[in-house]
This record gives C-alpha cells, structure tokens and sequence, in this order.
C-alpha cells in the first residue's frame, strides 16, 4: 500500500525559456511513470512511483500561475549539491486535490508565513 511523505525542502526554479524545475532531495528506487497532480492552491501531491507519494508542501503563490499553464515539469533529485537524476514529470491538474492537508500537518501558504513572523 502506497504511503505518503512530505517533501520539506524542495525548490522551485522556472528557466529562461518557461520551463518548471523541481529540486528535491534524491530518492531510493526508480521512478515509474511519475507525475505530480495539481490543483492550483497550496501543495501538490507527487506520485513518483506506485509506492511514494510525495506532498510539496507549500507551493509559493509566484509560482502557482506558471503551475497552472504547465503541461510538464522537471524534476531535479538531488545528494547535497550534485544532481543524482533528473527526468520530466506530468502535471496533472484538478479541481481539488482530495486529501485533508491538515492530517499531514499542513496548513495553507499565508497561515505558515504568518506562524514563522
């Protein structure tokens, strides 16, 4: 039974030519027709294989119009500052992502920002 994570320290960087970088800390196993569903709020959930489900949490609202264009993105795995693997990701997009944030300990962008001040 697939499981879920929450992927603490990813960025996210968007190239000269529009593309949509993902990095995030490099993962065991490979990848199997990986994609990320989106809904155009706060997280993104990254089924990455049938076993790793991988929540973003906190996708910063500057990026989420570029998200919500995009057809396809790049995800970055990163060990340390070397690129272990690198590959291109799907995007799925929804109307509502059907998970309870808050289970995961989540919250939305503006209530976390305004709980580190």
């Amino acid at each position: 039974m697939a499981g879920f994570t929450t992927e603490k320290k990813f960025m996210i960087a968007e190239g000269e030519e529009g593309e949509i970088y993902f990095f995030i800390e490099a993962k065991k196993n490979q990848p199997q027709s990986p994609r990320i569903v989106y809904d155009g709020k706060d997280h993104a959930l990254f089924r990455r294989n049938e076993e790793q489900n991988i929540i973003l949490d906190y996708i910063h609202p500057s990026v989420r119009e570029s998200l919500r264009k995009a057809n396809e993105v790049v995800i970055v795995e990163m060990i340390l500052e070397n690129i272990k693997d690198s590959y291109i990701v799907r995007l799925q997009h929804v109307d509502n992502i059907p998970l309870d944030w808050s289970k995961a300990g989540l919250t939305t962008w503006e209530e976390a920002s305004l709980a580190q001040k």
